[in-house]
Parts: C-alpha cells; sequence; structure tokens
C-alpha cells in the first residue's frame, strides 16, 4: 500500500482548480433557491479523531474528521466549526484526547449539546481491482452527563473501478467518506430511549412510563436527569410493553417522580484479530479460572423471561401442597390475566444460590414445545399472564457466565393469553450449582471449581381460563321503576365461560360485603344471553334504596378459580356496576 502522502490534499484541491480553469462548463459554482430547512437535530463539535499505531496518523485523522462532520452536517445536526473547536481547546489547555471532564469542558464553552469523537480502527488496500477498506469507530458524548449517547462501528470501502487504477491514497479517502456516510446514517436514525420516573418502589427501585414498545429492554442502564443535572443511575430488571420497573445503581441526590431517564449507549467492540477488523456487542466476558462459558438468558417484553435446560435439578423450586402453586383469571392493569403464585420450597429456603423463578405456559397443544414465558425475582412469590404479546431477547446473567436456551432462538415472539383459552403453568428455579473441586491429572491438588446453571423439577398449578368481563343489558343503568319482589336480570355470557352469579349490593364498590345479595349460581352454553328471572330482592332492601348490581363469570374447570373477592366468591366481575332503585309505594288513604 502506498503511503498517505502529505501532499494528497493539495493535489485534489490543484486538480480541481485546473479543471474548472481549461473546462468550465464541469465546474461551476451554483445558488440554489432558497428552500425551508429542516431543524437541526442539536448542536455538535467534532473533535480529531485517533488513529490505532501501525497506521499514518495525522493525515488519516483529519480525512476521518472532516468526513464526519460534513455528513453530520448533511444530516442536520448543527456543526462548529473546527477553528472554533481548536480555538477552545487551546484556551482551555485540552489535550485533542479528552477524558469525560475534559468533553464537559469543551462542551460547556463550546455552548453545543454534544462532542463527536472517533477513531480510525483499520486501513487497507488491496484485491483486484484494488479496493481501500476503512473501518472508523464514532462516539456521540451528550456534554450534560459526560455520558456516551450514541455511536456507530462501520467499514467504509472505496468505489471498485474496473480498467482504471486509482492512487491508493484515493481509494482510502473514498473509503472514509463512505464510512463516515454509513456511520451518520446508523447515528441518525438512532433513538435515545427515555422514559419518565413514575414512582418509586422502595429503596432501590423505581417505575418508568415506558417499557419495550419504546426500546426499553432488560439489563439497558439509563442515567436519571433533574433537568440537565444526573442525579442517578438505574439497570432495567423488568420490561412490559408500556412500563417497566428498574433497580437503582446509585443516587447522588435521590431519584424522585418526574425525573427523566436516558439510556446510556454502549458502542460495539473493534478489534484487529490478525490483520481481520471484528466487532462484537459491548458485553463484558472476565475469563474465570474453572468456570465453564454459560450462555445466555432470555427476557421478554412485559417481564423478564428466560429459558433453559442446562440439567435437572432433582428438586422442586416451589413448594407442593396447602394450595401451592396455583394459577388464578382475575383482570390485571385493565385487561384479563393469570395470576401465578406459589411458595418457597425448602430446598429453595436453603439455597443462596437461587437466581430467578422461570414460569412455563402450557397452551394445550402437545406439538408445541412449552417455552417460558415469565420469569420472576428469586424473592418473588407470584407473576402475572396477560394478552400482551411479547418479544424474548437474550440478557446476560452476570459477565463472563451465560445460560444457553435450547427452545429458543436469538429473538422469538411470544403471544399473550387468549381470553376464553384454559391454561396450565409450570415453575421451575434456575439456581448456580458449584461442583466439588476437581483434581489436577495424576493425581494432583484441586485447584478449581466447576459452577453452571441448573433448572430445578417442574410444580404444575392447576387450569385456569382467563375471561372478558361480562357486559350488563337489564336492569338498564339509572331505571327508577324496578320492582324488588321480581328482578329480571340479563347480561351478556362470556367465551370460555359455564357458571355465572350476580351480585346486587347499596355500595358501589362491592367492598362491604354485608350490603350484598348474591343469587343463585346458573350455568349456561357460551356465548348464549344469560337471563336470571324474577330475583326477590324485597327482604334484603327498600324501594328508596339506590342498589347496584354487577355479573360474574366463571369456568367450571378452573381449579381454584379466578381470584376471590372479600366474601369467598370466584368469578370475573363485569368491570363498571350498573344501578337501579324501585318506587316508594305511597301509603293506603287513612280509614282503608
Amino acid at each position: 500500500m502506498k503511503r498517505f502522502r502529505k501532499g494528497l490534499i493539495a493535489r485534489a484541491l490543484s486538480w480541481v482548480l485546473t479543471v474548472a480553469m481549461v473546462m468550465p462548463g464541469l465546474v461551476s459554482v451554483t445558488t440554489l433557491p432558497a428552500v425551508a430547512q429542516q431543524p437541526a437535530r442539536g448542536t455538535v463539535a467534532v473533535v480529531d479523531f485517533l488513529v490505532r499505531p501501525g497506521l499514518q496518523q495525522a493525515l488519516l485523522s483529519r480525512a476521518a474528521t472532516d468526513a464526519v462532520a460534513l455528513e453530520m452536517s448533511r444530516a442536520g445536526f448543527n456543526v462548529i466549526a473546527r477553528s472554533q473547536v481548536q480555538d477552545a481547546l487551546q484556551e482551555l489547555s485540552l489535550d485533542p484526547i479528552l477524558d469525560r471532564l475534559g468533553i464537559i469542558k469543551l462542551g460547556t464553552t463550546l455552548a453545543v449539546d454534544s462532542i463527536v469523537s472517533g477513531e480510525v480502527v483499520a486501513v487497507s488496500v488491496d484485491g483486484s481491482p484494488r479496493t481501500a477498506r476503512v473501518t472508523i469507530l464514532v462516539r456521540v458524548t451528550d456534554v450534560a452527563s459526560g455520558e456516551d449517547v450514541n455511536g456507530a462501528a462501520v467499514t467504509g470501502r472505496s468505489n471498485p473501478r474496473i480498467g482504471f487504477v486509482a492512487d491508493d491514497d484515493q481509494l482510502i479517502r473514498e473509503a472514509i467518506s463512505n464510512a463516515a456516510l454509513e456511520a451518520v446514517k446508523t447515528i441518525a436514525a438512532y433513538t435515545i430511549p427515555e422514559a419518565t420516573v413514575l414512582n418509586t418502589l422502595g429503596e432501590d427501585e423505581v417505575v418508568l412510563n415506558r417499557g419495550t414498545r419504546h426500546g426499553l429492554k432488560a439489563g439497558m442502564e439509563m442515567i436519571v436527569l433533574r433537568g440537565k443535572e444526573v442525579v442517578g443511575r438505574i439497570r432495567v430488571t423488568r420490561p412490559s410493553a408500556s412500563e417497566s420497573t428498574a433497580k437503582i445503581l446509585s443516587s447522588t441526590l435521590g431519584i424522585q417522580p418526574e425525573d427523566r431517564a436516558r439510556a446510556v449507549f454502549k458502542l460495539p467492540v473493534v478489534q484487529v484479530v490478525g490483520g481481520k477488523v471484528k466487532m462484537a456487542e459491548p458485553r463484558a466476558k472476565p475469563k474465570s479460572a474453572g468456570l465453564s462459558n454459560l450462555g445466555k438468558l432470555l427476557v421478554v417484553a412485559g417481564l423478564i423471561f428466560g429459558a433453559l435446560q442446562v440439567g435437572k435439578g432433582g428438586n422442586p423450586g416451589v413448594h407442593v401442597g396447602e394450595g401451592t402453586p396455583k394459577a388464578e383469571a382475575c383482570i390485571y392493569q385493565g385487561v384479563p390475566a393469570v395470576k401465578i403464585s406459589w411458595r418457597h420450597s425448602v430446598f429453595a429456603q436453603s439455597n443462596n444460590d437461587r437466581v430467578l423463578y422461570q414460569i412455563y405456559r402450557d397452551p394445550g397443544d402437545p406439538t408445541r414445545p412449552r417455552v417460558p414465558v415469565l420469569t420472576a425475582e428469586r424473592s418473588m412469590t407470584e407473576a402475572y399472564d396477560t394478552n400482551i404479546p411479547r418479544t424474548v431477547n437474550y440478557v446476560q446473567i452476570e459477565p463472563g457466565q451465560e445460560v444457553d436456551s435450547p427452545d429458543l432462538e436469538e429473538e422469538e415472539d411470544v403471544p399473550g393469553i387468549t381470553p376464553g383459552q384454559s391454561y396450565r403453568y409450570a415453575i421451575t428455579l434456575i439456581y448456580r450449582f458449584v461442583s466439588p473441586f476437581v483434581g489436577q491429572p495424576g493425581g494432583g491438588q484441586p485447584d478449581q471449581q466447576e459452577a453452571t446453571y441448573r433448572e430445578s423439577d417442574r410444580t404444575f398449578t392447576g387450569q385456569a381460563t382467563p375471561l372478558t368481563p361480562p357486559q350488563l343489558l337489564q336492569p338498564a343503568n339509572g331505571r327508577e321503576d324496578v320492582d324488588l319482589t321480581a328482578v329480571t336480570f340479563e347480561f351478556q355470557a362470556v367465551p370460555g365461560a359455564q357458571a355465572y352469579r350476580v351480585e346486587v349490593s347499596t355500595d358501589p364498590t362491592f367492598r362491604d360485603k354485608s350490603r350484598s345479595f348474591y343469587t343463585d349460581e346458573v350455568s349456561f352454553p357460551a356465548g348464549a344471553t344469560v337471563v336470571i328471572r324474577n330475583v326477590n330482592l324485597s327482604g334484603k332492601f327498600r324501594p328508596e334504596q339506590r342498589l347496584y348490581w354487577r355479573a360474574g363469570a366463571r369456568n367450571v374447570g378452573d381449579n381454584p378459580g379466578p381470584l376471590p373477592d372479600g366474601a369467598g366468591y370466584r368469578y370475573i366481575w363485569s368491570t363498571e356496576p350498573f344501578s337501579f332503585t324501585a318506587p316508594v309505594t305511597p301509603p293506603p288513604p287513612p280509614g282503608l
């Protein structure tokens, strides 16, 4: 490869000027008509790129810096002039290689949103026709927090020239330009996941108003801002479609509702091995003596989800008996759901290496392998399966220690439950198992332990059928002419339910069961309109009282049935009650 010569820029400018004088029709300066400009994506300053050892330093750095600045300007960023950046560096006595404090100082002085820095990782020219390849790493750092918020690692190639032998320097410059274009396109297309803190849970958790639909994932670290001041750092642990729970990693001023959380961007790791460029996702994998490479753990949008079949534990992780484990239909956060609950087994209570509980859903189809749809932290004893679809992704348990799933690929869609369909669930415990010391060959002293993750025996729940709430029809809401001696209740039947009951109360919340009246349970085929006739309420209520009524539904095959109400009745009740009153009968005339 020819060396990247100092005269390259001068020769290029000279060639352009020569062509302009000899053939003025080829090069012209045109005044473009005025058009509405797109709003800038933010104000940035681009500092000189670093160049890895073994490559031409100064010219590669300048070429990459200018190419990225040009493409960012074209993409709608407001880019500070290079001369201003150099003046500010000199004024602050800063090295071009900036640390976090230097970035904040430079960005504050220039009044920019972000500092763009980068590195030329690798350069090569080979093949026939000759082709240049340049790999660059671009980093966008937020000035307010000093955290990386965007970036890209790309390899650009020069355009092929068949029958034309180009100068190597020209090929390299083309490759740099193409790499800068692709890097900026990647940066411009990336949306930084952000959320607002809704509430705090205890001392070490917060609830965010965004979930997987907005790009939040389990394991994602976020900084927490109050205005432009960083007040803490969190890690997303249990994302659902629209909300997430996150663990507080640090808190300098106390995290509060309305604080803003923003994801911390992690650049891919770029290495040159044997002359070849290798890119990997940013994941620390320190080598631990004697530990096996343990794979990946799964996360599903809604909650943390996983799949694992490394080995059978030979012990149940869940206590069996006394009504546990169980699955109960319910309405959770306004949608049909199943609550799965359990108690820790003796084995789980005595195991300090518990990782999490893993929950499988039986879809009732023996041809489809069961996959885990939920996980719960090791201290938890319940989880909710809803009708919200989820996407399963891999996430690390801890650096260097992973678990491989036999059932799922790197990403798989998991459907939510279907109201009216019955399910059973299986619960297992994932725990860390450390084998006895392994001796050296030839009878030497033990030198290491082998650690794996294992799955306990599966413990099954009874059947649960999530149901939609019944829709009320008669007596219509607000009626004032109902005969308390013979009330007829009518409502829509619910798919998947076979048994129904009506509750009437003077309490619109139905919490005070001493004020309630329950009809006898009736059975109707699914899909029919349910009518319960001639119910006598006169012995419980007076005509002047306003009465509220609701209908409940259940599947008779469920065990133990839907979540019970305060009186122990297990039904999925209609969401909004109807009310009615009976007319007051005037007293008879005197003397009659």
